[in-house]
């Protein structure tokens, strides 16, 4: 079997980034995407005041994917570990591995943390990490991407990463 993506949603501070997320998971193929709080955000695909983007509704509905929640993050993160998935960081830190070198970022099954928009992620999110990956960038600036373009470029690398031959999860 191919190791399969997922996504962590915790501490997106704005709707839109976090629809974003959601587009990008099912457009990279994620099947569950798991979030930690967020509370504000109404994950309901059949509440008509849901703030599930409306074309990915009837796809939830018919099981295409899953939002799995959690009121804590701890919580989450213990319930991703026993199912045997990795959790990693997309932050730039000293310890984190360029998503170019997909042979040293990926190994089985991951779920992808993102970091807030605007502080990235929190020293609770960072412990509770197995390990971190960044995305080099090469022109002057702020070394910040939108946190749904971020999310896109790694799941998209861990999609074609895991479609390897080389890649298959016992």
């Amino acid at each position: 079997m191919k190791a399969q993506p997922y996504l962590l949603i915790a501490n997106i501070a704005k709707k839109p980034n976090i629809r974003c997320l959601i587009k990008n998971a099912v457009a990279f193929g994620v099947n569950i995407i798991f979030v930690a709080g967020q509370r504000k955000f109404n994950f309901d695909a059949n509440d008509e005041s849901s703030d599930i983007p409306k074309i990915l509704r009837p796809m939830m509905k018919e099981g295409h994917f899953q939002i799995v929640q959690f009121e804590k993050l701890t919580e989450c993160i213990q319930h991703i570990h026993s199912l045997g998935i990795k959790v990693i960081g997309v932050e730039i830190d000293e310890t984190a591995v360029d998503v170019e070198d997909t042979e040293s970022c990926f190994s089985g099954d991951t779920a992808f943390m993102m970091g807030n928009e605007g502080t990235g992620m929190n020293e609770k999110q960072m412990t509770l990490c197995d390990g971190f990956v960044k995305i080099s960038q090469y022109g002057g600036g702020t070394a910040s991407l939108n946190v749904s373009i971020a999310a896109g470029i790694i799941l998209q690398r861990f999609y074609v990463w895991s479609q390897s031959k080389d890649c298959i999860v016992a």
